[in-house]
């Protein structure tokens, strides 16, 4: 999709996509958030219970006809049937947005058979999507872990960028006799502050711009698992309001401790206040959080003001560590993978010849149409290493048949 290296305007529209009962709970929590403005919020849901309880002003039922507004029950196949039934709303939603942020619980049957479907119409849409997902704590149980990492396995290949949260990091700061309901209330919370950073690295930019291909380039395709730390401290926390953000930060629930800086093979900073916002204070934060990491670690870095702020700042960092990246390589592995890209862009605007193929380089998407998939558009696809089955190999490569004429 190179398409998405060429958007310049994702803040015209940014939508937040809330699938199944924990999404509609995040959804939820940061519509209540008066920093919110401009985004649009969706919850998304078969369960007409989660619907009813949220007091979410847009919220969608899928597949009430079949499903009868029950959930799926943790069986991903429901999930893929009722998103794929829905395809022509979730398209229509889609379409409207510069950028779609959609968030949810994995391991249950909604979001993991539904979130592939998403992906897929976001791509024929050419649309920009980043996934930002929680993966079931270990006490969940093996089999909820195992659907969430199956799930991750066949999103990989389809989203833009994926960012995998683990509940398990709010261990780090709950003690051991919490209540349940208050750690799955902490981590819905954080994942939501998240997501308002996450928008804010590509909304304003207006001091320190950050560009989706950054994240991409970092991000897409790559399995990983990040920790989310949010600090937010306002002109009643005294004149050090950046000290104590920063204090928030570190001890934010779904970060995992100061630890997870250290360690982190990438690190994405968000620093947004109003217009009172002091050089000195943007400073300060982005030196402590360098301090705190590796020599080699890459760095994302956006800033920028926003009068929903004024007499705030707000610090978000994203730690990310790469699964199959050892600690040593992660310089040289960023490096390459931006080489390769930038090589491809320079390469297709050329008549040079490509580079003999090598297993260092990334291979290159092609610019496909989206094919019908006739008779089988309502049905579940068969999905494969990110590809549907039930279109014909030689429509999917489009690809030109001699017929001998």
């Amino acid at each position: 999709m190179d398409t998405m290296e060429n958007i310049s305007d994702l803040a015209s529209k940014i939508t937040v996509l809330g699938i199944g009962s924990s999404g509609v709970k995040i959804a939820e929590r940061l519509f209540h958030m008066p920093e919110m403005l401009g985004l649009e919020i969706i919850g998304m849901d078969t369960d007409a219970n989660s619907l009813g309880k949220s007091s979410l002003a847009n919220k969608t039922a899928i597949d009430s006809e079949w499903r009868g507004g029950y959930g799926c029950g943790g069986d991903v196949i429901k999930g893929q049937r009722s998103f794929s039934r829905e395809r022509a709303r979730i398209r229509s939603i889609i379409e409207s947005a510069s950028l779609l942020i959609v968030t949810g619980g994995l391991g249950g049957g909604t979001v993991t058979g539904g979130a592939p479907i998403i992906a897929s119409e976001a791509r024929a849409c050419k649309k920009p999507v980043i996934f930002v997902l929680s993966i079931p704590f270990v006490f969940e149980g093996y089999n909820k872990n195992k659907l969430a990492e199956d799930g991750i396995k066949e999103l990989l290949p389809m989203a833009d960028i994926l960012i995998c949260v683990p509940n398990d990091l709010l261990f780090s700061s709950l003690s051991a006799d919490a209540p349940v309901e208050e750690a799955f209330r902490k981590a819905d919370e954080e994942i939501s502050r998240a997501i308002l950073g996450i928008s804010e690295l590509v909304r304003c930019g207006n001091l320190l711009s950050t560009d989706f291909s950054d994240l991409r380039s970092v991000l897409a395709r790559r399995k990983s698992t990040c920790g989310v730390g949010v600090g937010l401290a306002s002109d009643y926390d005294g004149l050090n309001r950046c000290h104590m953000a920063l204090e928030r930060v570190l001890s934010s629930p779904l970060l995992g401790g100061p630890g997870k800086i250290k360690n982190a093979h990438a690190l994405f900073i968000s620093v947004t206040g109003g217009s009172d916002l002091q050089i000195g204070e943007v400073k300060k934060a982005l030196e402590s959080v360098q301090s705190l990491a590796r020599k080699n670690a890459r760095m994302i870095i956006g800033a920028n003001t926003d009068d929903a702020y004024n007499g705030k700042i707000q610090i978000t960092l994203i730690t990310v560590n790469f699964e199959d990246v050892a600690s040593d390589d992660v310089e040289e592995f960023v490096s390459e993978k931006t080489f390769v890209q930038e090589s491809a862009i320079t390469a297709s605007s050329s008549s040079a010849p490509e580079p003999p193929l090598s297993s260092e380089y990334e291979q290159q998407e092609l610019p496909l149409l989206q094919i019908s998939r006739g008779i089988f558009l309502n049905s579940s696809p068969s999905m494969y290493d990110g590809l549907d089955l039930d279109i014909p190999t030689f429509q999917r490569l489009n690809l030109v048949v001699d017929k001998g004429d």
